[in-house]
């Protein structure tokens, strides 16, 4: 079966680069880490609200016996919700491993907007690379982007987060991809410059005469279009 062939490491096969990742800088500027600290939050207050709600039935109804369950479910769910305080930033595991373990792709200020602009990158679909190559463009919108230059065309380079595969992982594709900017680990402008050579020319190329596509790729489920 493709999934049993499958390594068990296939980011080994991926081309990946050497990102000093600084702790206060991600801090400050990682969009991704935003992200899991407004899904935290969020847990926190809808398990807190339904707790509340489940204490308010039994005190109101006088301690009904079917305002216990309500109350005990409540319960379970606010616990539900707490935990995944915790899990939400397990699963995502560490930004260190993240870049360490993430393919080095080109992505490109495609769009610019009032409050931000619009990535596109160029990505590969495929999990086992020996299997072949499924060439990609995805967009992702971001506020901030340190270190470079806000217009269309501007090269920052990145890192493809990858996940969400199929139910049964048979069919050797990523269904979630999005660029993370090298930017967003670390202010060193020579980190950058590096990465951004270390991107063959061809792929910076390529990505450049598909920028036109920003809207029709952003309009699609998962902002990913696959490539002939």
């Amino acid at each position: 079966m493709a999934a049993e062939r499958t390594p068990r490491a296939p980011h080994e096969q991926y081309r990946l680069t050497t990102v000093p990742v600084d702790s206060a800088w991600v801090r400050t500027h990682n969009e991704n880490l935003s992200e899991v600290r407004r899904l935290q939050w969020s847990a926190a207050i809808l398990g807190a609200v339904v707790l509340a709600a489940g204490v308010a039935a039994l005190i109101l109804t006088g301690f009904a016996s079917w305002a216990w369950i309500l109350a005990v479910m409540a319960g379970l769910f606010a616990v539900g919700c707490l935990s995944m305080i915790v899990y939400i930033p397990r699963k995502m595991g560490s930004m260190e491993r993240t870049y360490a373990t993430s393919e080095l792709v080109p992505a490109m200020v495609a769009e610019v907007r009032p409050r931000g602009v619009t990535l596109m990158a160029l990505v590969d679909r495929t999990v086992d690379r020996s299997a072949g190559s499924l060439p990609a463009l995805v967009t992702r919108s971001c506020e901030k982007l340190p270190g470079h230059d806000i217009r269309v065309g501007e090269r920052v380079p990145s890192v493809a987060v990858v996940g969400n595969r199929s139910a049964r992982g048979g069919d050797n594709t990523y269904q979630f991809i999005s660029p993370m900017p090298i930017a967003w680990a670390t202010g060193d402008a020579a980190v950058l410059r590096r990465c951004a050579k270390e991107i063959p020319s061809g792929e910076w190329e390529r990505l450049r005469q598909n920028l036109d596509r920003v809207e029709e790729v952003t309009a699609l489920p998962g902002r990913l279009l696959p490539l002939d």
